[in-house]
Formats: C-alpha cells, sequence, structure tokens
C-alpha cells in the first residue's frame, strides 16, 4: 500500500539530514512495486523557497493542511530558530501524522512540540545534554543511534538519517529489502536500533580544558585502568563531578568515553597495519579479543576481523537487476 512520508525543513537546515533518507525511500522505491512506493514531499511552513546551510535552495510546499503517514522532521544550524518560531510549532497542533520521526537534531522541534514528552528519545551526541535540560521529561538514549518509541521515531547524528530510514522501510518491508538497499548505496555497515553512537572525541571543538586534559590522559594511557574512581582521582574531582564534566561536554558516561576512544584507536590499527588482532586488543585496553569484539558488535555493528577484510568477501550482485 502506498505510504506518505513527509519532510519538514526551515531554513539552514542540513542537506544531508534530508538527501539522506530520500536517497533510501527513492531505492527502495526503485525496488517495490509501484502500490508499495513511497509518496515523498518536501514542505515548509509557507511555500516558496528554502535555503539549508550549505547554500542550496529548494522550492518547497506549504506544510499547512495536509496529512502524513510519516512526518520526518530534520535538523541543522537554523533548527534553534525553528523550534522556537510559532508558526512552525502550531504545525503540530493537529494530528498531522501516524508516526513523527527526527534526524539529528530534528529532535529539538519534536521537543518543542510537546511530542518527545515522556518518550524515549535520541540526538546527536554533541548536543544531547542540552535536549535533556531543556525537556527532561525525555527520556534521553544519548548513546543509541536509532531509538524508537511507539510513534515517535529519533536519530542521532546526520548520517544517521539514513540508519533511520533504513528501519522504517524494515518494519514495512522487511530485511531482505534493506539488505539490498545497503549494497546498492555502498553502505558498509549497517547501523541498526539499539545500536551504540561511535563518537569522535577529536570533533569536540574547542574541548574545555579540565575535559582536555582528561582525555589526553585517556589517549596516553589506553592500557591503564580507566575507571571513573581512577579518573575522578587524576582529575582531582569526586567521581560525581567528573560524570558531570563528561555528560555536560559529551553527552555520555565516562565509561563510554573511554570505550570509544579505545574503538577509534582499535580501529585505527585494524584499518592501517597488519598487526594481530590480539596485540591490537591489548594495546587499545580491551585485554583480550572477546571484549574487543564485543565493543565492535555494539559500537559498529562490524566484528573486528570483518572490518579488517571488508570488501574482500563481498557477494557479487551481477546476477540481480538493478534500478539505480
Amino acid at each position: 500500500m502506498l505510504k506518505s512520508i513527509g519532510f519538514l525543513i526551515f531554513p539552514d537546515f542540513n542537506l544531508l539530514d534530508l538527501s539522506g533518507p530520500l536517497c533510501v525511500f527513492e531505492t527502495a522505491n526503485n525496488q517495490l512495486a509501484p502500490e508499495n512506493h513511497y509518496r515523498l514531499e518536501i514542505c515548509g511552513v509557507s511555500e516558496g523557497e528554502v535555503r539549508s546551510s550549505t547554500g542550496v535552495q529548494l522550492h518547497v510546499d506549504a506544510f499547512r493542511g495536509k496529512t502524513f503517514d510519516t512526518l520526518i522532521v530534520v535538523g541543522g544550524k537554523g533548527v534553534d530558530a525553528a523550534s522556537r518560531d510559532p508558526d512552525v510549532l502550531s504545525l503540530f497542533r493537529d494530528r498531522v501524522a501516524s508516526r513523527y520521526v527526527s534526524v539529528c537534531t530534528g529532535a529539538f522541534i519534536l521537543a518543542a512540540a510537546g511530542k518527545l514528552a515522556g518518550k524515549k528519545a535520541t540526538t546527536h551526541w554533541a548536543r544531547a545534554s542540552e535536549l535533556k535540560r531543556l525537556q527532561p521529561d525525555i527520556t534521553l538514549l544519548a548513546d543509541e543511534i536509532v531509538v524508537e518509541d511507539g510513534d515517535v521515531w529519533s536519530s542521532a547524528g546526520a548520517t544517521a538519517g539514513m540508519d533511520i530510514a533504513l528501519a522504517l522501510v524494515e518494519a514495512e518491508h522487511g530485511k531482505q529489502l534493506t539488505h539490498l538497499i545497503t549494497r546498492i548505496l555502498l553502505i558498509p555497515h549497517r547501523r541498526t536500533r539499539g545500536q551504540m553512537q561511535f563518537m569522535n572525541l577529536q570533533a569536540i571543538t574547542p574541548p574545555p580544558p579540565r575535559l582536555q586534559k582528561i582525555l589526553d590522559y585517556i589517549n596516553q594511557n589506553l592500557k591503564k585502568d580507566l575507571s571513573v574512581p581512577v579518573l575522578a582521582e587524576h582529575a582531582f574531582l569526586s567521581p560525581r563531578q567528573l560524570s558531570r564534566e563528561f555528560l555536560t561536554h559529551t553527552g555520555l558516561s565516562p565509561a563510554r568515553v573511554v570505550e570509544n576512544m579505545r574503538l577509534e584507536f582499535a580501529r585505527s590499527r585494524i584499518e592501517n597495519t597488519n598487526q594481530p588482532l590480539s596485540f591490537i586488543a591489548r594495546e587499545s585496553g580491551f585485554s583480550d579479543t572477546a571484549l574487543m569484539r564485543k565493543a565492535f558488535r555494539r559500537s559498529l555493528n562490524v566484528s573486528p576481523r570483518d572490518m579488517r577484510r571488508k570488501g574482500t568477501e563481498e557477494d557479487c550482485l551481477s546476477d540481480t537487476h538493478l534500478d539505480l
């Protein structure tokens, strides 16, 4: 059955938040029978041109008066202004969709419209703690890629828009189609619902001096005990103060940050050296390959061994007809 999907955009929206999911649904349409297609529509507060943060302009239809099976709200630099705009928020007064979806910081608009009240949700890790402060009644799962809670779905950073679009397609058409879509779009490792956000801590710009010192210590001592009590003692903070420092500036617990840094180190070694996995596990602080494999599966949805040989054992698609 034909499904309608609306995209709500605003001035200075993130183009990838829109184009990523659109590409997934377009690819799905290319493989589905016409009666099962997704009808895609991009809307704004009013009809006219809307400029993205990259400068690309799109001509959109007016949102008011429309209803959709799914409404996807994108994020971007303009999300703060949009989440305070009475014209934007008024669009949500009536039930305009059976399902609401946010990509990245689009969660701020859903929160301002009251759609996240009492719900589990996620957003980009860099702004997760801010969203929690603004909407304390949200159960924020800051380190997850895609979160589903009833009629509200949310996703993390911009590329997670493709992950949530794949999850939506899978919910309606099954894993076989989503697997084919990932192959067509050359998505190497699909991130699924419940998977953790992998955050590159170099992206915190600029890190507060106290946090930077802690991060430097972690990076230089990955093989050592980096438990909260040890880090707190090194930073001359109480364990509670340390946890608050990390949550405020990263949206994650100290333990998750340590694991991410170990993953970042291990991934670089796996991709760029021929060192044995057991050696890499010890050097990155996982102590053994089993613990490293578990962390890779949880955060990257791939094993270290598969990451090393990715691309060498791909099945050939030459016998499959693809409409690209």
